[in-house]
C-alpha cells in the first residue's frame, strides 16, 4: 500500500514516516505542503492520504477537496489538534475516511490503514512473519483466538455489541476491529469517551443542538450520532452515562431516531452502537444505578476481553511486538522475560506497553535486562534503589541526575516524565546533553516528548 503523508512539522513527519515503515508500510512518501502533495498525487497515485488539518498556505480541508476533484474515492485520513475537532467532523461530512486527534498511538493510524486495505479488497489480518492476530489486535493464546472468532462473527451482524473487560485489555481496539470487518467499514467510525465529556455538554455532543437552544448556541451543531451516520458509534465506558441521558439513548437504540436539543422534529440515523465497560452493568441495573432496559438493549451481543494474566502465551509475544515498534533492535534477556511472565499485570496490555516504553528509555544497549524493567515488575522495594542501580551501570559523568524521592509520581508515565524533566533541568535545557544523561539518543528523547505530551521549554521552567 502506498501512503502519501502530508505534515508540515518536519520532525513529526519524519517520526511518523519511520513508524509506519516499522509497521510494514514500506512505501511511504512524505511532504510538508499541499502544493507538494498535489504534485505527488499527479505524478504517482497513492492508495491513501494521511494529512494534517493545519498546513501552510492551504489547509487539509482544501487538500481534501482537491483530492476529491482529481481522485474521487481516494481515502483521506486527517490528523488534527483537539481544538480543530469540529473542523475534522466537517471533513467527515465531506467524505474523509476518519480523523485522529494528536497525540495518537501509531496503532490507531495502522487500524485505519487496515480499514483501507479491507475496503480495497485486501486482507486486514497479518500474514507471513507478522504476529498472529486480527485487524490490529495481537494474540496467539486460545483465549484471544476465541475473541478473534467472536469479533469476526459479530462484525457481520447489525446488532449492538457490548464489550466488557478490565481496564487496559484493548476494548477500543476490539471496537475498531468490529467496524473495520463489517459492511460499514467505508462509513465513519466515531469513538466517544463518555466520562471525558462534561455531563452538562454530553447530550449536545451526542445528539447536537439547534441554534438558540441555549445561551451559547449561536449556530446549529451536529452531534456525534449524526457524524457517525452509516457507520459505528463507539461509546467507551458506557457505565458512566448519566441516568438522565440514558432514556434518550434507549429511544435511539429502539427507534433509530432522536431530537437535537431545541429541535422539534425527530431525526432518523442508521448507526451501529458498540459500547464498552469495565463495570458489572448487570449488577448495576439490578441495583438501579443503570437503567435495566438500556442494559438489555446494549447487551444483545457480548464480547469479553480476557485480562493479560489469563493470556500467558501472549505476554512475550506482545512484549516483543511493542519493543519492535519502539526500537527495532531491542530484545528481551531471558531473565527479563521470566520477570514479565511472573508479573500479574493488573493494568493489562496498557501496563505492558508502559513497561516497554520505560525499558527502552533506560536500556543502554539493545538488550532489555531486569534492571531496565519498572520496579513494580522487578519487585524492588523503592524507586531510589532502582534509579541507583541503573545509574551505577552508566559511564561516570561530570554530574549525575537527582535521586528520586518518595513524593514523586509512582505511575510509569509519571516516573518517566519526571526522569526526563530532571535530565532537562540538569542539562540546563540542552536536549542533546539531556539525552546523554538519560543514555538515549536525541531522537528517542524527542519521541518521548511527544508520547508524554512534554513541552521542554514550558515544563522545564515550571519546575524551577
Amino acid at each position: 500500500m502506498r501512503v502519501l503523508l502530508v505534515e508540515d512539522e518536519s520532525r513529526f513527519r519524519a517520526l511518523l514516516a519511520r513508524a509506519l515503515r516499522a509497521e510494514g508500510y514500506a512505501d511511504v512518501v512524505a511532504h510538508g505542503s499541499v502544493e507538494d502533495a498535489l504534485a505527488q498525487l499527479d505524478a504517482d497515485a497513492p492508495d491513501v492520504v494521511v494529512t494534517d488539518l493545519r498546513l501552510p498556505g492551504a489547509s487539509g480541508l482544501d487538500l481534501l477537496g482537491e483530492i476529491q476533484r482529481r481522485r474521487p474515492g481516494l481515502p483521506v485520513i486527517l490528523m488534527t489538534a483537539f481544538a480543530d475537532v469540529e473542523t475534522a467532523r466537517e471533513a467527515l461530512k465531506r467524505h474523509a475516511l476518519d480523523y485522529l486527534v494528536k497525540p495518537f498511538e501509531i496503532q490507531e493510524l495502522v487500524a485505519l490503514l487496515e480499514q483501507v486495505a479491507v475496503a480495497s479488497g485486501g486482507d486486514a489480518t497479518p500474514t507471513g512473519d507478522d504476529p498472529p492476530g486480527l485487524a490490529g489486535m495481537i494474540g496467539a493464546s486460545a483465549a484471544m483466538q476465541t475473541v478473534f472468532a467472536t469479533i469476526a462473527r459479530f462484525a457481520r451482524a447489525e446488532v449492538p455489541v457490548l464489550i466488557d473487560g478490565e481496564t487496559g485489555t484493548g476494548k477500543e481496539l476490539a471496537a475498531r476491529a468490529l467496524h473495520r470487518l463489517s459492511e460499514r467499514h467505508t462509513a465513519p467510525y466515531v469513538p466517544v469517551n463518555v466520562p471525558a465529556i462534561p455531563e452538562s455538554m454530553l447530550e449536545s455532543e451526542l445528539f447536537g443542538h439547534e441554534r438558540g437552544a441555549f445561551t451559547s448556541a449561536d449556530q446549529r451543531k451536529l452531534g456525534l450520532v449524526e457524524t457517525a451516520a452509516g457507520g459505528t458509534l463507539f461509546l467507551d465506558e458506557i457505565g458512566e452515562l448519566p441516568l438522565g441521558l440514558q432514556p434518550k439513548l434507549l429511544r435511539f437504540l429502539q427507534e433509530h431516531s432522536f431530537q437535537r436539543i431545541g429541535g422539534t422534529a425527530p431525526r432518523n440515523v442508521n448507526v451501529r452502537i458498540v459500547a464498552a465497560t469495565n463495570r458489572d452493568l448487570e449488577a448495576e441495573a439490578a441495583a438501579g444505578t443503570f437503567r435495566e432496559d438500556l442494559y438489555y438493549r446494549l447487551d444483545v451481543a457480548r464480547l469479553h476481553l480476557p485480562p493479560l494474566r489469563e493470556r500467558d502465551d501472549d505476554i512475550l509475544l506482545l512484549a516483543h511486538c511493542l519493543l519492535a515498534r519502539r526500537d527495532a533492535r531491542a530484545v528481551l534477556s531471558d531473565e527479563a522475560a521470566a520477570l514479565l511472565l511472573a508479573h500479574n499485570w493488573p493494568g493489562n496490555v496498557r501496563e505492558l506497553e508502559n513497561a516497554m516504553d520505560w525499558s527502552v528509555l533506560l536500556a543502554e544497549g539493545d538488550e532489555i535486562r531486569p534492571e531496565h524493567l519498572p520496579p513494580r515488575i522487578t519487585g524492588e522495594s523503592s524507586h531510589r534503589n532502582r534509579t541507583t542501580a541503573v545509574q551505577a551501570q552508566r559511564p561516570r559523568r561530570e554530574t549525575a541526575l537527582p535521586d528520586y524521592v518518595a513524593s514523586q509520581p509512582q505511575t510509569l508515565e509519571g516516573q518517566e516524565r519526571q526522569l526526563i524533566l530532571d535530565a532537562l533541568e540538569q542539562a540546563e535545557g540542552n536536549r542533546t546533553r539531556a539525552a546523554e544523561l538519560l543514555g538515549i539518543t536525541r531522537r528517542r528523547l524527542y519521541s518521548r516528548f511527544r508520547a508524554l505530551g512534554i513541552d521542554p521549554e514550558t515544563e522545564r521552567h515550571s519546575t524551577r
